[in-house]
């Protein structure tokens, strides 16, 4: 991971500090740590703590796309819940304040996530992601930042300059000269401008048409006859794709299909570029494809494939209902379809990964997201024996204990959720969320054992481990009303 160059914004003694602070150690290994946290949080609707995670992580690499993506995604599912309905999640912005300009890009992520539809924010985190040489995320995060700002119903000048430059220090010329263009309409007597948009579009000229091939074998000639395979070939590379593009792609996937209908590399491609339009009928037909595929191969990815789009759709169908009911709080009814259907995805879910774990046994990942699928609905027998196999599997081996200690307390099986816990603590390098939480569960688990057999010295122990979560992080979950609960057991244990 590159290390960024960082501006001065003076020669003062608080600038050099300030600069010293911001030359960080990037490390998409302990990212990762976080990333997959934040998904298995996120999975049990803890989405203000997956918010949190995702920026933690982000930290360590803030040029990672799947971090982005995640985080965003997040983001709109805590602004649908009920908890989205304090805003900003005070917790998350004390998590990520600070002076660097890795702090400043993630209060911008936070803000406009919260804000999704403020141009102000979304050019604001634009900024920030080229102020840190990002490419990939300044593109990713351009691509959404400059229609918000033309669809503002008073459009500014400075946020179109701000999109223009940032493009431009990313290479990315096309999209800065319609964003300077867009400055110059809103302000057409600024001469510099429009010499400065005429000078962009030259270079954008310059980039793309071979110029300076000249001389080499097929020069720009060369570039003129490839010039349609080209852009088939930038516009597939690009993570976000204009409406035209997709439709050409998938016009030429088409095509390809009808010339080599068996070829694997082709029909995948075509399936990708159905999804990439995202049509019902495009789903329906790349359906079609992945199961008359499998069926005619074998190859269970394509069933795996087919499984995942029919997935995406309930979970939308479940996403629209809880919108409605968000829109209709008094409807119970509507309530209880809401619940039905979360239900019926939960179980549909489960079903789709015990048919991937039942071809593909020794996946022991497949296994722990069964385990965690088994552990949701209750069936608390079967996922210990998935996250049995898959604590094996160094990556998930601690959250693997975590969810079976936690299965086993649900089954009031105290003393094995007890071991398990202690056995998790003894995992090397937890990241501190995750140890927190395993230190809490243990807490707990202790904490019912002394409500149970009326046992001091358990007692005791619960009260030093919610004492050390405390110091730590006095604002974790309930953990001041345990604290409480803990002493008044304690007492009450010992004034028999």
């Amino acid at each position: 991971m590159a290390i960024f160059s960082w501006k001065k914004s003076g020669d003062d003694e608080q600038s050099k500090q300030n600069e010293d602070k911001a030359k960080l150690t990037f490390s998409p290994e302990a990212a990762a740590k976080f990333f997959d946290r934040a998904r298995t949080v996120g999975e049990t609707g803890q989405n203000e703590y997956a918010m949190q995670l995702w920026l933690s992580g982000l930290r360590h690499d803030p040029s990672s796309m799947p971090g982005i993506d995640g985080f965003f995604k997040t983001a709109a599912r805590y602004l649908d819940s009920d908890e989205g309905r304090k805003g900003t999640p005070k917790d998350v912005v004390k998590s990520i304040v600070g002076k660097t300009e890795v702090d400043k890009y993630l209060l911008s992520l936070l803000e406009w996530g919260m804000k999704p539809s403020e141009a102000a924010y979304a050019v604001k985190a634009f900024e920030s992601a080229s102020g840190l040489g990002l490419t990939e995320v300044t593109g990713w995060i351009g691509d959404r930042a400059f229609p918000a700002a033309l669809r503002d119903k008073k459009p500014r000048k400075d946020w179109f300059l701000k999109l223009m430059e940032g493009f431009e220090k990313v290479g990315a010329y096309e999209k800065a000269v319609a964003a300077g263009e867009a400055a110059y309409k809103v302000d057409p007597t600024d001469g510099d401008l429009g010499t400065k948009v005429k000078n962009l579009a030259a270079q954008m000229t310059m980039s793309r048409g071979g110029y300076e091939k000249t001389g080499q074998a097929g020069g720009f000639r060369a570039n003129v006859r490839d010039a349609e395979k080209q852009r088939q070939l930038d516009e597939a590379d690009r993570i976000v794709k204009s409406a035209d593009s997709i439709d050409r792609l998938l016009a030429a996937a088409e095509d390809e299909f009808a010339k080599r209908p068996d070829d694997l590399p082709t029909i995948n491609t075509l399936i990708k570029r159905l999804l990439e339009r995202g049509r019902p009928e495009d789903e329906a037909r790349a359906m079609e494809i992945c199961l008359h595929t499998f069926e005619k191969t074998k190859q269970f990815r394509f069933r795996q494939a087919w499984g995942e789009i029919r997935m995406r759709q309930e979970r939308r169908r479940v996403l629209a209902l809880r919108q409605q009911s968000d829109a209709a709080p008094a409807d119970e009814a509507l309530k209880a379809k809401v619940a039905a259907a979360e239900k019926s995805f939960a179980e549909a879910d489960l079903e789709e990964y015990r048919v991937r774990v039942e071809n593909y046994p020794t996946d022991l990942t497949l296994k722990f997201e069964l385990g965690k699928r088994y552990y949701t609905l209750g069936h608390y027998d079967e996922s210990i024996a998935c996250f049995q196999e898959s604590q094996h599997d160094a990556k998930n081996k601690a959250e693997s204990l975590a969810f079976m200690a936690n299965a086993f307390a649900k089954m009031d099986w105290l003393d094995e959720a007890i071991a398990t816990f202690r056995s998790a603590l003894e995992v090397k390098d937890l990241v501190n969320d995750v140890l927190l939480d395993i230190r809490y569960g243990l807490m707990t688990a202790l904490q019912s054992k002394a409500e149970r057999d009326k046992e001091l010295a358990v007692a005791e122990e619960a009260d030093k481990v919610a004492s050390s979560i405390a110091m730590q992080q006095i604002s974790y979950r309930d953990i001041r009303v345990r604290r409480v609960a803990i002493k008044e057991l304690i007492a009450k244990i010992k004034a028999g």
